[in-house]
Order: structure tokens, then C-alpha cells, then sequence
């Protein structure tokens, strides 16, 4: 097999969540590109609708659009046999929804409330559990399996006042490396960290004021598609030694912080 080969993903099937008009889309339309037939989900069908057009228009790799709320466990269910009855057995899935983000211009530390508190858990914690534990029996009969869950800063370093997002990131971590250490040697099992990016690089109206840019080592917004070369060396057998890991693109804040 030649180096280029090894990030092939030819006849696998990937689950994708949180698929919008940034990191998810590029990654959906790398996977599918490099062969993988695609399942994308979010909330919004028409944005997935246009998203899977645009792939299958493209010749690669299929996709499939399902509209879901990955803190529900039936919508989780739905989405594993959709990817079924369309594609066959799950090989890839790619957990980028995200959610319990709250900024001080939201209400400050006191807008976390015991809602937004479970929901952080439920999407960004209970959903990989559940994908992980309803993906078992196909990663298992394949030996193949890789499960990337995308990982935020706020993981590593606090970033008040946006606490439960950040505590449910941190546990997001380390169910990550316990589920690496089970799972294994069938399915690997990572986090792909990205900071503070933007489909087109530049800062969205939500983040201005709050300097993230100013914290990265690079010193400016990441552009969506800085992600994808990570996520698909985490998706394929380029990576195949590596399980319970974190690969970072978020500009060098986390490793530069002082």
C-alpha cells in the first residue's frame, strides 16, 4: 500500500453529526471524496439536503442526509440504521456536534443553567457514548472502526463563563481515552481538537469582543478546512496505531498556553 493509499477510505461508511456550513461539511465532503459513503445529521434538513446534493454531485463516495438531535437516543438510534439500511456496516463516525456554549453578552456565569448543564452533557458526552456503544457489533466484525469526537479548548483551559460546555468537553476527554483502552484493538478511538475557526476564517459576529483569536500562537481565526487533513488521518489506517489521543488544530493555544 503507498503512503497516499493509507488515507483512502474506499467502501466505508462514515457517520457524520453537527454537519453545518463549517468543520462538518469539509470533513463530509474529504471522507467522501477519498471514497467513503457519507451519513450527514444536524438539525436542519434543508442545510443537510443541500450538503448531500453538492456530494453526490461530485462522483465520490454517497450521502445520505438525517435530520436529528444527537442528545436523543431514538435520533441516534434512526441515524445508525439509516447508515445501515443505505450503506451497510459503520466503519467511521464523527461526532462535531456541540452545544452549552454561553459568552458573557449570553447572561454571564449564572446563564448556565441546569438546562444548558444537560444538554452540554447529553450532546457533548452521552453521544459518543451511545454511538460508540450502537456501532460496537459492525467495528467489531470489521476491525476497522474509528471513532473521532471533536474536542474544543475549552477541554484544556478554562474559558468562563461558558463552564458547563467546558466541564462537558473535559469529561468529553476522558471518556475518550477510557473508551480507547476498551474498545481497542477493533476501534480506535480519538479527539480532534479544533480552536477557534470559522467556515471562511474570519470572526463571527457572536465571537466579537472576546480576543480568542488574539490567544491562538497564530493569531488569527482558523478557516473550516484546517480541520479536515486531521480528521481524515483519525478516519484512516495512516493512523492505524493510534487510539486515545488528541490531535490538536486550534492555532497553538492550548500547547502555547503560559
Amino acid at each position: 500500500m503507498s503512503v497516499l493509499d493509507r488515507f483512502r477510505l474506499d467502501g466505508r461508511t462514515a457517520i457524520l453529526t453537527g454537519v453545518g456550513p463549517g468543520v462538518g461539511e469539509h470533513v463530509a465532503k474529504a471522507y467522501a471524496e477519498l471514497g467513503a459513503n457519507v451519513v450527514i445529521s444536524a438539525r436542519s434538513q434543508d442545510r443537510l439536503d443541500r450538503i448531500a446534493g453538492e456530494i453526490n454531485a461530485l462522483g465520490g463516495g454517497r450521502a445520505r442526509a438525517v435530520a436529528v438531535d444527537v442528545a436523543n437516543k431514538a435520533d441516534l438510534q434512526q441515524l445508525v440504521d439509516t447508515a445501515h439500511d443505505a450503506f451497510g456496516p459503520i466503519h467511521i463516525v464523527f461526532n462535531n456536534a456541540a452545544a452549552g456554549v454561553v459568552y458573557a453578552h449570553d447572561g454571564g456565569l449564572w446563564a448556565n443553567t441546569d438546562a444548558v448543564w444537560q444538554t452540554a452533557m447529553d450532546v457533548n458526552v452521552m453521544a459518543t457514548w451511545r454511538l460508540v456503544e450502537m456501532t460496537e457489533a459492525d467495528m467489531k466484525a470489521h476491525g476497522k472502526g474509528s471513532v473521532i469526537s471533536v474536542q474544543s479548548c475549552g477541554g484544556f483551559t478554562p474559558i468562563p463563563p461558558a463552564v458547563a460546555y467546558g466541564v462537558s468537553k473535559a469529561a468529553l476527554l476522558f471518556l475518550v481515552r477510557e473508551l480507547a483502552k476498551t474498545q481497542a484493538p477493533h476501534t480506535r478511538i480519538n479527539c480532534l481538537c479544533v480552536g477557534s475557526m470559522s467556515p471562511d476564517g474570519q470572526e463571527a459576529e457572536i465571537h466579537r469582543g472576546l480576543g480568542l483569536a488574539e490567544r491562538n500562537a497564530i493569531k488569527r481565526f482558523g478557516a473550516a478546512d484546517e480541520a479536515v487533513g486531521a480528521a481524515i488521518l483519525l478516519a484512516s489506517d495512516a493512523s492505524s496505531y493510534t487510539t486515545g489521543s488528541t490531535i490538536f488544530t486550534e492555532g497553538g493555544r492550548v500547547g502555547t498556553i503560559s
